[in-house]
């Protein structure tokens, strides 16, 4: 049983740990397009990319509110 419980625990940090990468990558992204544009070839496409990588990011913040919501189980201390 202790063996299982370990394992969901890390299927869920691993899950975690994903959302929290797809929200950086998309805060960097973002943050590049907003920055550094000039380095950008394609300018007229830029919009629809920061909203896309908003959308991302936004979906992985969601994600990873809903399994800590309803999945992060707290160890309750013994007494």
């Amino acid at each position: 049983m202790i063996k299982q419980n370990i394992i969901k625990t890390e299927m869920l940090n691993a899950a975690l740990a994903e959302m929290s990468a797809r929200e950086a990558k998309a805060k960097a992204t973002i943050r590049l397009y907003l920055n550094n544009s000039v380095g950008i070839a394609d300018h007229s496409e830029i919009i629809d990319e920061i909203i896309k990588w908003a959308n991302y990011g936004a979906e992985a913040a969601d994600a990873k509110e809903y399994l800590t919501d309803n999945f992060l189980i707290i160890d309750e201390e013994e007494p």
